[in-house]
């Protein structure tokens, strides 16, 4: 990893740290509407719960992207080497 990213990555860490710290002092009580019910929760467990459906959303659909191009290499060095092996045979 070059320096400028893990420079980026130390800063990035350290703003969710801060953000963190300020976010569990947040004691605001919110209305949560759901389909069926009404509750009330702090603030801070809201915004905690956004951020993990977000990271969670994220997340599954860059491990389904990666794997997706892995196996369309996969299949592409297959079709590769049985060509070369044609133009090899002729």
């Amino acid at each position: 990893m070059k320096i400028k990213g893990l420079v980026l990555l130390i800063f990035i860490l350290m703003m969710l740290v801060i953000a963190g710290f300020i976010g569990t002092q947040n004691g605001h009580i919110v209305l949560v509407n759901y389909l069926l019910a009404e509750t009330q929760v702090k603030m801070s467990t809201v915004l905690v719960s956004a951020f993990l459906l977000g990271f969670g959303a994220c997340f599954t659909g860059g491990i389904y992207f990666y794997f997706r191009m892995k196996w369309k290499i996969t299949a592409l060095t297959r079709k590769n080497k049985k060509l070369s092996q044609q133009v090899i045979d002729k």
